[in-house]
């Protein structure tokens, strides 16, 4: 959503809304005047601390974006290191793991014959 436009569209409601409650409250024309006259200065004072107001609001996102991309890089760069450090950790066992692997593999292959060759010895001719 486009914040200027939120900003007017805010700014719009308010001041339609004003006038429509001071044009539908139960007094006559010349009080009525009177009390808009009355109040101006009053609405001129709401309408600054809105300004006001809305243009923390938009800093305060500003900063909050800016600093939300610097954690989101950095913790990035924190998983990054670790999974790399993780790697190197585990390197040396993955390593030692595929060596042990691979001799149970032999050895199983190597009972596996031996077993073939016990079975045609028994075997009656």
């Amino acid at each position: 959503m486009n914040k200027k436009m939120l900003t007017y569209g805010l700014l719009v409601g308010g001041a339609v809304g004003a006038a429509t409650a001071l044009l539908y409250a139960p007094l006559s024309g010349r009080e009525l005047r009177n009390q808009m006259k009355e109040s101006k200065d009053e609405w001129i004072k709401i309408a600054n601390e809105f300004k006001e107001n809305a243009y923390e609001l938009k800093d305060s996102v500003s900063k909050l974006s800016q600093d939300g991309t610097e954690i989101i890089k950095e913790l990035a760069t924190d998983v990054k290191t670790a999974v790399e450090e993780w790697q190197n950790e585990i390197e040396p066992t993955k390593t030692a793991m595929q060596k042990e692997i691979k001799n149970i593999q032999s050895t199983i292959a190597e009972l596996e014959s031996k077993l073939q060759a016990g079975k045609e010895t028994i075997r009656p001719s």
